[in-house]
């Protein structure tokens, strides 16, 4: 049943789905107390209309959950029949990206906190606090937003295990996103561009399996694992008798995915010899095996990486003009960890849920300090770095609290790059490096504290000790001005 102390909500409208919470309560006048609450919780952020429904028993929510889609969870521990423990267990069973937040006396803390490890988000005291509330369930919205984006994008792309590792929430990761389902609908080529470990296979993947060709070969080739002699024949194929040990004609892996994708990894490392030959495959459609004379027709898309400048490549006569821009049509540039920092979290906790199903330790999570320690790491190996290290964290705990001083000691001794050691600073007068420093410093500042609250401003500035328009005027100066508008 939906209590009529939620219509009040009704004037927070939102299109095209409303936000839904499910509360499950058996006691009425804590019901009313819980809804008076919410209905005094300022929640602006959700932009649109809010929905509530009211169930008094875990069966009952358990039931509604079956029918119909909840973004949040808001139980208390205390239950008829199937407790609050055990809810929460059915829940993450039934959906572990479900944000549930349990209501407990202070006498039931340490059940709420069990409540966490088997995956609650949080936990809240009672009697409620409408200001304590209206905070955590800011963050919880926020989350449940950000898996329901994620999840709709996973779907439509229909991901892999490995691509589902494709998360975030920040302007640059979304901007990112876009591009791929743009660069999906057309046949055009496409050139990733981005530093070591940014994740330019993943999006190449997920461009394949986004476009009508998702059913067809996806051939990716690394062109700095090819045996250097060997690349020509790799690439393209070869015919009997081509060269001594060519004992029966072989197709290329570029053939081997006629009307599919190729995926060229580090194309900034093919030879110069073989850009010529790749070039005429993607002007002409064709392909000439080694010691073959005749050409054979070949459809696909080309989809490249690369983690080098390509254009200085080109000045420098190291890579063709023409295979640049005949490759650079469609161009998604991926940026750096460090640049999106908010979205360190997030992925360290979908990490951190994919390897402790994969090791046995489902009930594995971060806690606080560990994600303060992560966010507020520079990441020079970026996302295959954050991995690494959330993969020795899982499989090094010996409990389920993952804490800062157990990922401190995975992290490189030295986090923070010395001002001596930084010739971007060094290189410059004395005013302009401090300026620029006190810039760097600050923008990087302000996007750790924003990654530890989920981008919450009100609570990033009171824990910075900064008024909250002085925090949101620095954001504006020091932030990029979309990723700061998003927040």
């Amino acid at each position: 049943m939906t209590n009529p102390a939620a219509e009040s909500l009704s004037a927070l409208r939102r299109a095209p789905a409303p936000f839904t919470i499910l509360v499950i309560e058996d006691d009425p006048s804590d019901t009313e107390l819980m809804l008076h609450a919410i209905e005094q919780a300022d929640l602006k952020a959700l932009q649109g209309e809010l929905e509530i429904q009211v169930r008094a028993t875990a069966e009952g929510g358990i039931g509604l959950l079956s029918e119909r889609p909840i973004d949040l969870v808001l139980t208390d521990m205390v239950l008829p029949g199937m407790d609050g423990l055990d809810l929460v267990s059915h829940i993450q069973e039934l959906d572990r990206n479900l944000p549930v937040l349990v209501v407990t006396r202070m006498s039931g803390v340490p059940t709420a906190v069990e409540a966490m490890r088997r995956g609650a988000y949080d936990y809240i005291l009672k009697p409620v606090n409408p200001q304590d509330l209206g905070m955590r369930l800011h963050r919880a919205i926020r989350l449940s937003e950000i898996f329901r984006r994620n999840s709709a994008f996973e779907r439509s792309i229909r991901q892999d295990s490995q691509a589902g590792s494709l998360v975030g929430s920040s302007s640059a990761f979304q901007e990112v996103m876009r591009k791929v389902r743009e660069a999906a609908l057309v046949r055009s080529t496409v050139l990733i561009m981005g530093e070591t470990g940014t994740g330019k296979g993943l999006i190449a993947r997920a461009i394949h399996e986004q476009s009508r060709e998702r059913d067809k070969p996806y051939q990716p080739i690394d062109c700095t694992t090819v045996p250097e002699g060997m690349v020509e024949s790799e690439l393209f194929g070869h015919v009997r008798g081509a060269f001594t040990g060519a004992v029966s004609n072989k197709p290329g892996l570029i053939e081997l995915a006629d009307g599919g994708s190729v995926f060229l990894d580090e194309i900034g490392e093919l030879p110069l010899p073989l850009q010529s030959k790749l070039l005429r495959v993607l002007e002409d459609s064709e392909l000439r095996p080694v010691g073959g004379t005749r050409v054979k027709r070949v459809d696909m898309r080309f989809i490249t990486a690369t983690n080098q400048d390509l254009e200085e490549k080109v000045r420098t006569g190291a890579f063709r003009k023409d295979l640049y821009y005949r490759l650079a049509v469609i161009v998604i540039r991926v940026p750096p960890l460090r640049d999106h920092v908010e979205d360190v979290s997030i992925i360290a906790r979908h990490f951190v849920g994919q390897l402790g199903r994969e090791m046995g330790k489902p009930g594995c999570y971060l806690d606080s300090s560990a994600i303060s320690e992560l966010t507020s790491y520079v990441w020079p190996g970026n996302v295959r770095e954050l991995r690494n290290v959330v993969e020795r964290a899982v499989m090094l705990s010996t409990r389920d609290a993952i804490t800062g001083s157990e990922i401190t000691e995975l992290l490189p001794s030295a986090k923070k790059t010395g001002l001596a050691d930084d010739t971007s600073y060094t290189g410059l007068p004395y005013m302009e490096a401090k300026r620029k420093a006190l810039a760097d410093f600050t923008s990087a500042y302000l996007r750790v504290k924003l990654a530890m609250h989920d981008g919450h401003i009100t609570k990033a500035a009171e824990e910075s000790g900064i008024p909250r328009q002085h925090f949101s005027l620095l954001m504006k100066r020091f932030l990029d001005q979309r990723e700061s508008g998003n927040m």
